[in-house]
């Protein structure tokens, strides 16, 4: 079975899979300065069994170290991380393909398995990313602006009065207190921004995409956006589970 492990700058998403089926999965919390230890004890919590691979993909490279240590430790498996050489069935045509985050390389390989092209990958965590996967399989172009929990976060600390404020599903879209002013206008405003980003990528290229929404933040926008729009909150770890089976033969 294959263990996938998506570090991100709030959690650490694991998830085990046998064959294409994600069995399990679990979350911990993003802990920039945990030691080997205390990961091996955070990890011993699940008590995973029959592993045979491991990949990991992270945004915060300082953890990196520890946190191979821990899953080492643990399961005595070699780690496969997400770098140059690793066959992904993408074709990277960016302008610096080595600047691509190993999270958007992970969500355009999940999309690629799981749906036709060319697509658009909604990805809305700490950042907010539009990822687009054309025809030939080629990726060339991504938007990224702050993420709905940076936004709220940026007004909190920006400005002496506003509060900060839980992100919640608006209930209307008339607000009549500060809480659901700040809340709905994050919120609704990000599903206007995807809505006309995803417009004006049609209208540059021609072509009609599929869109999916992912990422820890889209649950609170999806009801907010078309139907045609397809919500999948484990594209990352389908996309890391498929890279192993890409490059098992390398392990």
């Amino acid at each position: 079975m294959n263990l996938c492990v998506d570090v991100g700058n709030s959690t650490i998403v694991l998830g085990v899979f046998n064959g294409d089926s994600l069995l399990r999965k679990e979350k911990i919390r993003t802990n920039v300065n945990g030691t080997s230890s205390e990961f091996i004890s955070s990890l011993q919590a699940f008590k995973f069994t029959g592993i045979t691979h491991i990949i990991l993909s992270s945004v915060v490279p300082s953890l990196n170290y520890n946190l191979k240590e821990a899953l080492s430790f643990l399961y005595g498996v070699d780690i496969l991380t997400i770098g140059a050489g690793l066959k992904t069935g993408i074709l990277i045509k960016t302008d610096n393909p080595l600047e691509i985050g190993n999270d958007l390389i992970a969500d355009l390989v999940g999309a690629k398995k799981e749906y036709p092209l060319p697509l658009l990958v909604v990805d809305l965590g700490t950042a907010s990313k539009i990822l687009c996967l054309e025809e030939d399989s080629s990726f060339r172009s991504a938007l990224i602006t702050p993420g709905l929990v940076s936004g709220a976060t940026f007004l909190k600390n920006s400005t002496t009065l506003l509060p900060e404020v839980g992100l919640t599903k608006p209930k209307s879209f008339i607000a009549k207190n500060t809480n659901d002013c700040i809340n709905n206008g994050l919120i609704y405003g990000h599903a206007e921004m995807i809505k006309g980003l995803v417009s004006r990528y049609e209208e540059e290229l021609g072509v009609k995409f599929n869109v999916i929404l992912t990422g820890g933040c889209a649950n609170l926008v999806k009801d907010l956006l078309p139907d045609s729009y397809i919500y999948d909150e484990d594209l990352l770890l389908k996309g890391l589970n498929e890279l192993i089976n890409k490059n098992v033969k390398e392990l």
